[in-house]
């Protein structure tokens, strides 16, 4: 423990030189915490943007800037909001999620969950799941599976390009899901107005940090729809039965068919 004579002494060379130590102080912290930062945006692993230095500046300084928050539902009741007439494709009876809502990484892209992490064994059941339903359908002719052009690391689900892509596919170039697959097991998917207000009022995810930001269209090319949804990562069998279900959902709703939800299986909550 530092003796008296020794803190007096600290203190006397504080107050002489209070601006600089100020300065030496905020420089610290300022440091810490983005370095904090900086490994919080690692830990995502890769996503849509370079995983370094220079896509942790893009995410931080410009798209945080621009980010919105994603529990809000009110822009679903618009009437001018594509679809926001029709039904959705999900089931009337959404269980409610058993939890609060995890908690997310503070940087909109690439959109990851913090917390409430799958165990390794049901991640990958969740993979296996989406890739299976993913070859079925593209075997029908109802989607097409290829490489995400949201996250560029993932296989993502996409309106087949021999079928007429309606408003909202186009915004997404065609994509309609995909999971993940690094670290979270969280989804990306695209549902209907309708869908999207039962997913948020359920607990079962949240819109995407950029949806509907109209700037967006000019900085990188395309805007990501008010229907483009983070889905929380399952984490027993029972939860991975109601992702999937959201998933076929998305599916139906952009390709524009209620195809898909033949193969809906019944919740397991």
């Amino acid at each position: 423990m530092a003796s008296r004579p020794t803190l007096l002494r600290i203190y006397e060379i504080f107050d002489k030189h209070r601006a600089a130590s100020l300065s030496a102080i905020g420089a610290v912290a300022a440091l810490s915490y983005t370095l904090y930062d900086y490994l919080t945006y690692l830990s995502y692993g890769p996503g849509g943007l370079p995983y370094n230095a220079t896509g942790w500046l893009v995410s931080t300084v410009l798209l945080r800037a621009i980010s919105r928050e994603g529990l809000s539902t009110r822009m679903y009741d618009n009437p001018k909001l594509p679809f926001a007439d029709q039904p959705g494709y999900l089931p009337a009876s959404l269980p409610q999620r058993a939890s609060k809502r995890p908690r997310i990484g503070p940087h909109p892209v690439p959109q990851r969950q913090l917390g409430q992490l799958p165990s390794e064994e049901i991640r990958q059941k969740l993979l296996e799941r989406f890739s299976q339903l993913g070859y079925k359908l593209e075997a029908r002719g109802l989607v097409e599976v290829r490489q995400s052009v949201m996250e560029l690391q993932h296989k993502g689900i996409f309106v087949p390009r021999s079928r007429k892509w309606h408003t909202v596919a186009q915004e997404t170039r065609g994509e309609i899901t995909h999971v993940h697959a690094g670290l979270d097991g969280s989804i990306h998917v695209t549902l209907s107005p309708d869908d999207c207000k039962k997913v948020i009022e359920a607990g079962w995810g949240q819109r995407h940090g950029l949806d509907g930001v109209r700037v967006l269209k000019k900085l990188v090319g395309f805007i990501m729809p008010v229907n483009y949804m983070l889905i929380y990562a399952p984490r027993d069998e029972a939860e991975i039965e109601v992702a999937m279900t959201i998933v076929k959902a998305g599916i139906g709703f952009m390709t524009g068919t209620r195809e898909a939800l033949e193969y809906f299986s019944p919740f397991g909550v």
